[in-house]
């Protein structure tokens, strides 16, 4: 069966913005597809996360595996996770390489990135392919940052114009069936 993950952001949950139809879209196409909540997301842990994903019952072998916001950031620190199998598909929306979301306290992301940085050969070899989702207008995750991620994993980059943060207030995100559309 084909499997899909969706991860959500920092205090979101799994009926938050465009999660339930993005799941639904799936369904449609014959995914199996789970919307975790994530654990503790208010202060979102990579570590904390990984336990999570990764001892759950979940086979993430060949999944499309879409976060948004940390959400997103988890996608790439799963990959790096050597109990993590390949994936087909990682699909990073509103994502950032480093640092604090602006306006956000530090404390609250002291825990998402790796030390020593992101490992992108590492993540480029469990993942067939990525692709990137990202408004120019973002106030918390600066484009530059995801154009950065884009170019280390040799991923498209599709942009919006006006869209934010492409959380709240979005229930739909036809840009992102563009994306996976063509992949399911």
């Amino acid at each position: 069966m084909k499997k899909a993950v969706i991860l959500h952001g920092t205090d979101a949950n799994p009926e938050a913005n465009w999660f339930p139809w993005l799941k639904e879209k799936l369904e449609a196409e014959g995914y199996e597809v789970w919307v975790p909540l994530l654990p503790e997301n208010h202060t979102p842990n990579r570590d904390v996360y990984a336990e999570f994903l990764l001892q759950s019952d979940w086979d993430f072998v060949d999944n499309i595996v879409v976060g948004h916001s940390s959400g997103a950031v988890e996608v790439l620190n799963l990959l790096m996770d050597e109990r993590c199998p390949k994936i087909k598909l990682g699909v990073l929306v509103s994502a950032w390489d480093h640092g604090v979301p602006t306006g956000m306290e530090a404390s609250q992301f002291a825990n998402l990135f790796p030390p020593t940085g992101f490992d992108f050969e590492r993540i480029k070899q469990k993942a067939d392919g990525f692709a990137f989702l990202h408004a120019v207008d973002d106030p918390y995750c600066p484009i530059e940052q995801a154009e950065y991620l884009a170019r280390q994993t040799s991923a498209p980059l599709m942009v919006i114009e006006k869209g934010g943060h492409l959380g709240a207030g979005f229930t739909e995100l036809p840009e992102l069936w563009q994306i996976l559309e063509p992949m399911v």
